[in-house]
């Protein structure tokens, strides 16, 4: 008897190539100038093939920049069930977030006016959405970051949104210096400067 054999090939993996394709592009070269014909060649699949799971190039768009999203809520949501607390639970917000601006070159500075360069209005609203509800889950963990649960904190929301501000302006910094360290190792400046302020007397 010959032994066959037999490969079965999950349809998912495709998909998930071509939006993992489609991701390393958008952050290589950006919005501008990227037809289907390069994801599909980045993806190694025929062009049609992208039709088979999305109807256009804003669809295609809108999943690859949703998957960053969701994949930077996921961490947080593991996150929160670790238990640590005060600075540590900080430090590790900040880490999460630098490393997903790190490796997404931050593709959310980009959502102005309730939209992304390359994705429609119902895109745009359902992207919205998704960043709503990380911003809550910074707030839910810079409340179990503090001893009373942020009761102290006169406004949890600007707090994470600042928060999350600061860890964008390490993204800043980065580029302005141009260094190539890892966003990541500047987690310790964000949390001293959220804790602490910037020191200017006025």
């Amino acid at each position: 008897m010959n032994n066959v054999k037999i490969v079965v090939r999950n349809p998912d993996s495709k998909k998930r190539h071509i939006l993992e394709a489609a991701r390393r592009l958008l952050i290589k070269r950006g919005f501008q100038n990227i037809v289907l014909d390069d994801i599909a060649r980045e993806a190694g699949v025929a062009k049609g093939t992208l039709f088979l799971y999305y109807k256009s190039k804003e669809d295609l768009f809108a999943a690859a920049l949703a998957d960053l999203v969701d994949g930077l809520g996921l961490e947080l949501e593991v996150l929160a069930k670790t238990g640590l607390k005060g600075k540590e639970m900080l430090a590790s917000t900040a880490r999460v977030i630098l490393n997903h601006f790190d490796h997404s070159r931050d593709f959310m500075a980009q959502f102005i006016g309730g939209r992304l360069p390359g994705c429609g209005a119902r895109a745009g609203g359902k992207m919205m959405e998704k960043i709503r509800t990380n911003h809550a889950r910074v707030r839910v963990l810079i409340a179990l970051a503090s001893k009373d649960e942020a009761r102290s904190i006169a406004d949890l929301d600007f707090a994470a949104a600042a928060f999350i501000g600061l860890c964008r302006s390490a993204t800043m910094r980065k580029i302005v210096h141009g260094h190539d360290r890892p966003l990541e190792q500047e987690a310790e400046r964000v949390v001293a400067f959220f804790l602490e302020g910037s020191g200017v007397s006025l």
